[in-house]
Formats: structure tokens, sequence, C-alpha cells
């Protein structure tokens, strides 16, 4: 059983570093092989948008550190995320993956792995897409997330100086390789809103009847009881997510795939209306 922990951050012994090594130290007291890949140490080139990957067997034609982490992590039963939030966000490194993963969703060679996530973050309050990213990555690939924990401290390193956060890293470490060696795949942190990806972001739909994670694509019914919003999803909603393995099927088979047929037979007049935006603006006029 191995427990792979990628770091989305630069800063080495910093907040996220420590979170995920103190982690790590409980996977592998649990009886996990652990390893620590610093993702800021890799070169990734950001999505071109060709698509092609789609539909061939050498997958993406960029050159770079990807495939490498892609190896990494389908060697590994189960992934510690610990990336820091900066600016309401996690960082860009998580970004660029989530894009270069697009194949992955419909390959589904990682599915079913496990996953937790720590979030470090400086100022209450500043953190409502903490989670998105972390949860589109893991959604792609197909994981069963089991904790998403966030730590409220400041400075560099600070998270030395708080005893509970460290403890509760460390358990994450331990429960999320417990949760692979029993095949458990319950969600073990605070729960939120959506029954998903957990989280507290809800859309509001143009008819103002519904309302939907826009995350997970599930859609449900805003109320107030005794005072608090509730939202009530339908039940079909923990089968029919956005990452589901049906939901991607359906995508890739009406959509994708038939836009490939059109992309190619309309080859010659896409470039002959297209000519007048290449030469418009470009170095050449200065």
């Amino acid at each position: 059983m191995k427990v792979l922990g990628l770091l989305g951050s630069f800063r080495r012994n910093g907040n996220s570093d420590i979170l995920a090594k103190e982690a790590l130290m409980g996977a592998k007291a649990a009886g996990a092989e652990v390893e620590l890949l610093r993702l800021t140490d890799y070169r990734f080139e950001a999505c071109q948008g060709f698509g092609l990957c789609l539909f061939r067997e050498g997958g993406c034609h960029i050159k770079d550190d990807v495939k490498f982490i892609w190896s990494k992590i389908a060697e590994s039963d189960a992934v510690l995320l610990s990336v820091p939030c900066y600016f309401l966000e996690s960082t860009a490194v998580i970004k660029q993956l989530i894009d270069r993963a697009w194949v992955l969703a419909h390959q589904g060679t990682l599915r079913g792995k496990y996953a937790s996530v720590l979030v470090p973050y400086a100022t209450r309050g500043w953190i409502p897409y903490a989670l998105l990213q972390p949860n589109i990555f893991f959604g792609i690939l197909g994981f069963h997330v089991i904790h998403r924990e966030t730590f409220n401290v400041q400075g560099l390193s600070e998270t030395v100086h708080d005893d509970e956060a460290l403890v509760r890293a460390r358990r994450v470490g331990g429960e999320l390789a417990e949760a692979v060696r029993g095949g458990d795949s319950a969600y073990r942190s605070k729960p939120g809103l959506c029954p998903i990806c957990q989280d507290w972001n809800i859309r509001i739909l143009q008819d103002r009847k519904a309302v939907e994670c826009p995350t997970c694509g599930i859609r449900g019914r805003l109320e107030i009881k005794d005072g608090r919003f509730e939202v009530t999803f339908d039940e079909k909603a923990r089968t029919e997510y956005r990452f589901s393995p049906e939901v991607g099927y359906n995508h890739f088979t009406y959509h994708i795939k038939p836009s490939r047929d059109y992309f190619l037979r309309t080859k010659d007049e896409r470039k002959a209306k297209a000519q007048p935006y290449k030469t418009y603006l470009s170095s050449k006029e200065g």
C-alpha cells in the first residue's frame, strides 16, 4: 500500500510542507509506504486545447513532466494533496494539472483510488474557492476523497505552533491509509452542502426555482427550515453527478466524439473563414 503526497506550494518547510509530512507520518504509522513530490519542482506546460489526446493512444503530445506525475499517481493507492489557499483559491499549479488531466477523465485509468486534501490558509473568510480546484482535480481522476481539511495559519511555518493542527493532519494521513486497507470510501471530514464534493458553493439557476453545485453539476431545492437554509438534492444526484463514469461516457460519446467528425468535415471551410482573423492585429502589423 502506497500513499503519495503532492505539494502545491513553492515554500520549502512552509505550512503545506509541514502538514503534508505530518500526514504522511500518520500514513506510515498505519502501515503505508509514503513518498512526497513537490509539484513546483516539475515543469508543466499549459494545455494547448488540441483535443487530439482524446482520440489517440499516445495521449498528450506535450513533452514535459506531467506524464511522470501521472505515473507516480498510477503506482500509488492514495494521494494526499497539500496546497495553500492564496487569493481565495488554490495555487496555479493545480489548475495546470486540471487542464492536462482532461484525457484521464475519459480514460478512467486512475478511477477508484483514494485521496485526502489539506489546505492551509491565512485569513478567515478568504477561502471560498480553496477546495474548488482539488475537488475538480480528484473529480476528473475519479478518486474517493475521504478528507477535506482546512487549517488557519498566518505566517511561514507557523503551523508548528498549532498542536491541534498537527494532530489533525496526522490523523488524516492515518485514516487515509486505513481507508485504502479496508476499502472504505466513507467521507470523514465535516460535511458540506453538496453530497458529492462536500463544498458549500451553490449556484442559483436562472429560473430561480432550483440550485446547483457548480462543481458536480447536481441540482436541488433551496428551502428555509427553522430559519436555516437547507438544500435538498435528488437521490439520483449521488450517481449522476458530473464526474460519474456514466456521465463521463455520455459526454464523450454524444458531445466530444461527434464534434471530431464535424471538425474534420468542415476543415477547409473553417480555414477560409478564419483567415481574416489570422492576420488582423498580427505582429507584422505592429
